[in-house]
């Protein structure tokens, strides 16, 4: 448990002003925040903005998600593109997910996987759709021996 939270933190980052290039999506489980960051840190951006949501880039297809999810993460694009300098987009989907779960009751995990990585295609090809300069990305995160890797199920597309 944290301590009792203190009147006031100074951040050791110093803030920058420059935009971010990036934009990673992905699911908003706790359990995954270390090894998300130290994974976007490492092989992505220092600097990346972070669209965080259960079931995180099933938000993008309405099919997949919702109507109301779909539309919040398109307004949120929107945004990005207009007042951020984005070139790419990665989306991450891990093991275990809560979100998957609860909307595929009983299914094995294995076929749970497949679903999730048929998601981040469909997703990847939506984003590209409407912004189609945008290189992204497909990333699964799977639990090996207590241990999170991440890797690439799909091709880069987008913008050469």
């Amino acid at each position: 448990m944290n301590a009792a939270p203190q009147p006031e933190y100074h951040a050791q980052e110093r803030w920058s002003p420059d935009r971010p290039e990036t934009l990673v999506v992905c699911c908003s489980d706790g359990r995954y925040h270390a090894q998300i960051e130290e994974f976007v840190r490492h092989e992505v951006s220092e600097r990346a903005d972070l669209f965080a949501i259960p079931g995180g880039p099933a938000c993008v297809d309405p099919w997949t998600s919702s109507f109301d999810e779909a539309r919040v993460f398109d307004q949120a694009m929107r945004l990005f593109s207009e007042a951020h300098d984005l070139h790419s987009v990665w989306l991450i989907a891990h093991h275990g997910c809560a979100y998957y779960a609860l909307k595929h009751p009983g299914r094995k995990l294995e076929d749970v996987r497949a679903l999730q990585v048929a998601d981040l295609r469909a997703a990847r090809a939506r984003i590209l759709a409407a912004h189609p300069r945008y290189t992204v990305r497909c990333v699964f995160a799977a639990l090996v021996d207590d241990v999170v890797v991440f890797r690439d199920v799909g091709e880069s597309a987008g913008a050469p």
